[in-house]
């Protein structure tokens, strides 16, 4: 793309404002070389070649202008194209979420019940892939776990409908995200707010292969990779109303934070029929849920204070298909054998109530640690 070939008009600078522009720049290795507070700032990039400005204060007649200049350069080094190039900036630090609803509608609008359907059955979706996300199971009644009620309400926002359709973009922030203390050598440290966008992506392929009366996805897998009753019934909700002919879901991921190389970038599900979301529905919530979480790995840490006979044993596993680093506070014989474990590097498989606390994640309540045997 040549400077010539993309005009400043072309360039949209709404809802892109300064400090977005910036965390995209900061975020894809530039720096910022000069500083005027409340005024500009010079960007540059040595391996582009390139330098930007991004002006600060929009009393400025030529404040859009500027704004526009900076998207130009943007988009000409960085080879975004100019129409895709703010959801690009805005996934600097959050990763987005996109819902459409392909519906025989016309024009640019949907009745405001179809729109709260669609808004409550998102919103339902996130809170539920959270919960997934920090522990799989058919259903979840009664009350959430507060890392995933805290998680919607502190970390999602809906922006505004992208122009020219009716598409609900969902901002998922990272900034000041809990981080799952899990580490997989391939793809780094693991942040909380992203497992939950990729348990909601895997979640959303499972119930569309469950709501398909053709498919072969068996329920166990189906709840271990994200799938719910709740999720079902969203997707049934949202899917069902007059006129959908199917839900369709984009994920633009932060360039912030490594993406696993499964990932979708698409997912589209197909009008659900009503008979089939209520057998499923049926299904899981008649399915057995385990009392208790159960992780398989290695004891990599002891942390011990004082002269108790207890302490905590630090666990490197898996609880389902999720890596994650679990704490398990022990005391007598279940301590001992935590340290014999480490001594000898044995596999261990701990039970107990799977919980996140702050930045780390528990096993509590009747816990038990027992060695694996190969």
């Amino acid at each position: 793309m040549s400077v010539d070939s993309t005009t400043i008009e072309d360039l949209p600078s709404l809802d892109v404002d300064p400090g977005e522009i910036e965390s995209f720049l900061l975020v894809n290795g530039w720096q910022r070389v000069a500083h005027s507070p409340g005024v500009s700032a010079i960007w540059e990039n040595a391996a582009l070649d390139s330098s930007v400005m991004v002006p600060y204060d929009s009393e400025y007649r030529d404040f859009g202008l500027r704004v526009r200049d900076a998207l130009r350069t943007i988009s000409l080094v960085h080879g975004i194209e100019h129409t895709a190039l703010p959801l690009q900036i805005l996934s600097a630090r959050s990763d987005i979420v996109l819902l459409r609803a392909d519906q025989l509608t016309p024009g640019d609008s949907i009745p405001l019940s179809e729109a709260k359907v669609l808004v409550d059955g998102i919103s339902r979706m996130m809170l539920v892939a959270a919960c997934s996300a920090i522990r799989p199971r058919p259903a979840h009644p009664g009350r959430r776990p507060g890392a995933a009620t805290d998680f919607v309400a502190n970390d999602l926002r809906l922006g505004h409908t992208i122009r020219g359709s009716f598409v609900l973009p969902v901002f998922v922030r990272h900034e000041g995200a809990v981080e799952n203390s899990s580490t997989d050598p391939a793809s780094g440290p693991v942040v909380f707010s992203r497992r939950v966008v990729e348990t909601l992506a895997s979640g959303l392929e499972a119930t569309r292969e469950l709501l398909d009366p053709q498919g072969s996805i068996t329920l166990d897998d189906a709840v271990e990779r994200g799938a719910s009753a709740e999720m079902v019934e969203a997707v049934g909700a949202m899917g069902g109303q007059e006129g959908v002919r199917a839900l369709e879901l984009r994920f633009v991921l932060s360039g912030s934070i490594p993406a696993g190389s499964d990932m979708p970038s698409r997912i589209e599900v197909p009008r659900p029929q009503v008979d089939q979301v209520e057998k499923i529905v049926g299904l899981l919530r008649r399915r057995p849920t385990e009392a208790q979480g159960r992780v398989v790995g290695q004891v990599v840490r002891l942390e011990r204070a004082g002269n108790d006979d207890g302490g905590t044993a630090v666990i490197d596993g898996y609880l389902g298909r999720s890596r994650r680093r679990v704490r398990v506070n022990l005391s007598g014989d279940s301590y001992r054998l935590a340290i014999r474990a480490h001594e000898e590097r044995a596999p261990v498989v701990a039970t107990g109530e799977v919980s996140l606390v702050g930045r780390s994640w528990y096993l509590t309540g009747d816990t038990d640690i027992q060695v694996r045997t190969v």
